[in-house]
């Protein structure tokens, strides 16, 4: 796991660390592309914090899809997870960026 949004490298970090930082500290966001963006972070972060044990409140199944099937188990293959998340995040972050009018 090296260039994931975990370790503050993935592919699109400047916009999402741009992107992140519109996130209201508390509840959701005023602002529709920010908040799907919100609710991926909080999936993202459950999934690598907690090894998706909070995936229903989450919801990290829906945006995440078949992750959790590589998180039940106590050995996680943590690559596979990432082969899961990091391309996900790079799509939300895209159009979540496209839908704010950071790029065409």
């Amino acid at each position: 796991m090296s260039n994931t949004y975990w370790n503050n490298k993935g592919k699109y970090q400047d916009l999402a660390d741009k992107l992140t930082g519109q996130i209201p500290m508390m509840g959701e966001a005023d602002d529709r592309y920010i908040e799907r963006l919100r609710k991926m972070v909080n999936a993202y972060y459950d999934i690598y914090n907690n090894a998706g044990c909070n995936s229903v409140s989450r919801q990290v199944a829906r945006h995440f899809p078949g992750v959790m099937s590589q998180l039940k188990y106590r050995n996680i293959d943590w690559d596979a997870v990432e082969e899961i998340t990091e391309p996900r995040m790079d799509e939300v972050i895209l159009k979540v960026a496209k839908g704010k009018g950071l790029i065409e």
